[in-house]
């Protein structure tokens, strides 16, 4: 799953311009990012959880 294909179901699903899109795609990264970094794992409830190794 890459960045663009987030941005494009985000502004399929929420209709929303490219950009915009593209611009939530990022934040979300960079919170799942961010809460990798901080607590060392993610969870996404009904997908599974993410940890760092």
């Amino acid at each position: 799953m890459s960045k663009a294909f987030i941005a494009q179901v985000i502004q399929e699903s929420a209709s929303l311009t490219g950009v915009a899109a593209n611009r939530t795609a990022n934040e979300l990264i960079a919170a799942i990012v961010g809460e990798l970094k901080t607590h060392g794992k993610f969870t996404l409830p009904s997908f599974g959880t993410f940890t760092v190794r």
